[in-house]
């Protein structure tokens, strides 16, 4: 009977043992992956949004591939299919034409993701599949990247190239900075600016109404909103910088938010043009845009704008610099005395949008004019928030003002409903 008890003891000792030798170092232990020697060129990576987009090449003997993907690896393969060209040889991909898709980040599970290019090639006479892994070579001038999730999920991502293989990773892991929001709400003009007035209406007082409600609507909600400025931070004789710390356009990043919504009246020499416009970056999937604009119109007796001016669709507008708007801006720095910005075709026209977003938006306020302008120390980051500036209705409108007037509550409920209808279909 001793001799069955101290069996047993053992048997109990052994499997115990072996249990905590497999969850300390067996269980996450991942499998060494085997590389090919060719390098995947990787010459653009940012995060716009709460997306992640990479561009490179890969140049291969064998380009007869059937699939190619993105692999996060871990413990397993998470594969992310690829938009991909063959130019010179050169097998050419991208994540997204879209700067707000790609890969969407907040629910990835804490962990480290190693980063390969994947390419599947069919065997003869066997259905089975060959892959081959390509390590990702950061051949750009970012060489890390930190983004912070939804506070939902907590987590701060670090984009690097330090590890074993070597290639690009993602290190998930929890989020300790509490300083962390996940929308900005810019409340437009304010102080002394009043923006558009239309009698004894002012557009300040009408954005920054709408801007609160949608912060209380999205609080409930559970989601951490950050304003660009409240109700008694401008006196009569003060306006918000634009630049610099604390600026409008800088906020948005420096609370690493996700998301920027910029709330403004619209006003025309036209008493007849009237509606909804929501102004947004190029190259971008314009679901949330239309939806803002949707929500709007379904629910008040708004309509969609009348301006067919950058007009994308119903509600939507698209307005990046023109050439003659580029040379009447250099004309206007020279007349000045102003250092002349890099601006191009890619720069958005509205400041809110462009730099808030990064070199995606065309973001060029840099510190050539520091002194009288002010400095975006973002300008050129590869990190940027997705934001939509909302011209909710036009002040210069009778019918539209009247609305305005009776509507304001359901107006930003509209818009808070779009916002969050857009985060859950993330999760």
């Amino acid at each position: 009977m001793k001799r069955l008890i101290k069996k047993n003891f053992i048997l109990m000792l052994v499997i115990a043992l072996g249990y905590f030798v497999y969850i300390n170092y067996i269980k996450d232990t991942v499998a060494f992956k085997v590389i090919e020697e060719e390098k995947v060129i990787v010459n653009k990576y940012y995060v716009y949004g709460n997306h992640l987009n990479i561009e490179g090449s890969l140049e291969v003997s064998d380009i007869n591939y059937e699939d190619i993907y993105l692999t996060l690896y871990s413990t397993e393969d998470k594969d992310i299919k690829l938009k991909a060209d063959i130019e010179d040889n050169k097998i050419i991909f991208t994540t997204s034409e879209n700067i707000n898709e790609g890969i969407y980040l907040d629910n990835l599970e804490r962990n480290d993701y190693y980063m390969f290019i994947k390419l599947s090639y069919k065997q003869e006479e066997s259905e089975d599949k060959i892959y081959k892994y390509y390590a990702l070579k950061n051949n750009t001038k970012y060489k890390t990247l930190d983004y912070y999730t939804l506070s939902e999920y907590n987590n701060k991502i670090i984009i690097n190239s330090d590890n074993d293989y070597p290639t690009m990773m993602l290190n998930v892991k929890e989020n300790e900075d509490k300083n962390i929001y996940d929308i900005t709400i810019d409340p437009g003009h304010g102080g002394m600016d009043s923006g558009a007035v239309n009698g004894k209406y002012k557009e300040a007082d009408f954005t920054m109404k709408i801007s609160k409600r949608i912060e209380s609507n999205l609080k409930k909600e559970g989601l951490k909103i950050k304003l660009t400025h409240d109700d008694n931070d401008l006196t009569n004789n003060e306006t918000l910088d634009e630049y610099e710390t604390h600026g409008r356009a800088v906020i948005p990043n420096e609370v690493k938010s996700k998301y920027t919504f910029s709330i403004h009246i619209n006003t025309n020499n036209s008493k007849n043009v009237k509606g909804v416009e929501i102004y947004t970056p190029a190259n971008i999937n314009y679901d949330l845009a239309s939806s803002l604009a949707d929500s709007i119109v379904n629910n008040t007796k708004l309509s969609y704008s009348t301006n067919k001016l950058y007009k994308v669709s119903d509600g939507v507008y698209t307005h990046n610099f023109t050439e003659t708007e580029i040379d009447t801006a250099k004309k206007s720095a020279r007349e000045k005395n102003r250092n002349i910005y890099d601006i191009t075709t890619n720069s958005n026209y509205l400041y809110m949008i462009r730099e808030t977003g990064g070199f995606m938006t065309g973001a060029y306020v840099d510190n050539r004019n520091k002194a009288k302008v002010g400095e975006n120390p973002y300008y050129d980051s590869n990190i940027g928030n997705e934001t939509y500036l909302i011209e909710v209705a036009y002040m210069s409108n009778q019918n539209d003002l009247d609305i305005l007037l009776n509507s304001i509550n359901v107006i930003a409920d509209c818009i808070s409903n779009a916002i969050k209808e857009e985060i859950d279909k993330k999760v």
